[in-house]
């Protein structure tokens, strides 16, 4: 923390957003101090209406000036990080960290209803790099005179912050707010859509990447079958019996589809070479959750003993390894417990279900993993195994580009973004981010979603 004192200009407000760095973190209880500064952004804010799908939360956008080029950081300094040579690349560098003249800053804040078995209070900050929660502030306790939360950024920016949030809810009062947020907000905070098809059209490379390992006659037959309902759930059969060999052979089948070596591999040390390998106890050779000493891999009622009772909570049928949303799956499915809980929660009858077919099948999900997904799925129909594809539509709309795909703010993860986007555009399974250069291609068929307007109570 620096001595001097802070001022309203982006610089300013980014150090101390950036003396936090997670955008979670665990409830502290706080000193008298923190609540002082905290308590008139509650005030300020106190006649704006909750969000609609949170009605502990509300929040309102704030316009903070740039400053100077030297209020960043000097050239002096810069040169010191070793970041320029020259003073030319000391103003490039400049004009990349702060693009606007005006940096916009979401300010949220969150507290319990008053009759709420605890209290707490939260402020937290979007800026156009990250999101922040800034302050997490546990007061079922009170207040204490010391903490090791390091609260002094969290009380210079709540000073910062008061008269640029008073300013928008003095705007929202007049009634200019909404229309100027919709009118100037920039580009790196917005959410949209665009058609991948002019995605496509602006990027060859783009398009390259997402037929990779396809080819023009396999996304073909995957289309007629897609098309000609043979994804259908009710269509596919079951397996009444299952060994832990039966689904091993069923991803040798895959790997073999999507070019994996197999040499003079069994089934199973292709899926100890290839898969996760928290397999959960199957193999007897698999490693993190739940391992075990592995079963019979030829036992039906060894496969059901582990499969109806010790498996829970790893990775089993995580057969093409990748991040959390980059890998691929090749689930083993059972009607039994399914079944039950549609009848329990209403959505099926139970006359429907004594009508529907129970056993064993294969379902393949990995929307962002195409051509390992539709090979799988290709190679498995084709052996005759009762199988599905998730995502099937989706997948297909993505190699026809006739969905959308998601623009979403610079400070969100492009990842798991599928409640951000209205049902109109379908559902929307892959996400981006957008830069200058990019408008120059596709400005044209960007589809800006309106923010949602602030209201007052």
């Amino acid at each position: 923390m620096r001595k001097e004192e802070y001022r309203l200009i982006a610089p300013d407000v980014s150090r101390l957003v950036h003396c936090y760095s997670h955008a979670i973190q665990n409830p502290e209880q706080p000193s008298a101090a923190l609540m002082e500064v905290l308590d008139p952004l509650f005030k300020a804010m106190g006649d704006l209406a909750p969000f609609k799908k949170n009605d502990e939360a509300k929040g309102i956008w704030i316009m903070v000036p740039r400053g100077e080029i030297t209020d960043w950081r000097t050239y002096e300094e810069a040169k010191e990080y070793e970041e320029v040579e020259s003073k030319k690349e000391y103003e490039e560098l400049w004009q990349e960290y702060y693009p606007f003249e005006t940096e916009w800053y979401f300010v949220g804040i969150s507290e319990n209803k008053p009759d709420a078995r605890w209290q707490f209070r939260g402020l937290s900050i979007a800026s156009r790099e990250k999101n922040c929660l800034i302050v997490n502030a546990d007061l079922k306790d009170g207040l204490r005179e010391e903490t090791w939360y390091k609260e002094e950024p969290a009380i210079e920016l709540c000073k910062l912050l008061l008269p640029a949030v008073e300013n928008s809810m003095r705007m929202q009062r007049e009634g200019t707010y909404n229309k100027y947020v919709a009118d100037n907000l920039p580009y790196p905070y917005r959410t949209g859509v665009i058609k991948r098809s002019a995605v496509y059209a602006a990027l060859p490379e783009y398009k390259d990447r997402a037929f990779d390992g396809l080819k023009p006659e396999q996304i073909q037959r995957y289309r007629d079958l897609i098309t000609s309902g043979a994804n259908d759930e009710l269509k596919i059969g079951r397996l009444e019996k299952m060994t832990a060999n039966d689904f091993f052979r069923a991803c040798e089948l895959g790997y073999k589809a999507i070019g994996k070596k197999i040499n003079d591999c069994t089934p199973v040390q292709l899926y100890l070479k290839y898969s996760d390998g928290r397999d959960e106890g199957l193999t007897g050779k698999g490693h993190g959750l739940n391992e075990g000493p592995g079963v019979d891999f030829d036992d039906p009622l060894a496969w059901e003993e582990w499969y109806f009772g010790s498996h829970g909570g790893g990775h089993p049928w995580e057969v093409v390894p990748g991040g959390n949303s980059t890998h691929m799956d090749l689930f083993v499915r059972h009607d039994k417990h399914a079944l039950e809980w549609k009848v329990r929660l209403g959505d099926m009858t139970q006359e429907e279900a004594d009508h529907h077919p129970v056993g064993f099948y294969y379902q393949i999900t990995g929307k962002h993993r195409p051509m390992e997904s539709v090979n799988f799925y290709l190679a498995l129909h084709d052996a005759g195994l009762p199988v599905l594809i998730s995502d099937a539509k989706e997948i297909l709309a993505r190699f026809d580009a006739s969905d959308y795909i998601g623009i979403v703010p610079h400070a969100v993860i492009p990842k798991y973004c599928e409640n951000m986007f209205p049902k109109e555009y379908g559902r929307v399974i892959d996400f981006m981010h957008v830069y200058k250069e990019d408008l120059v291609k596709y400005m044209d068929d960007i589809i800006w979603l309106p923010e949602d307007p602030a209201e007052l109570l």
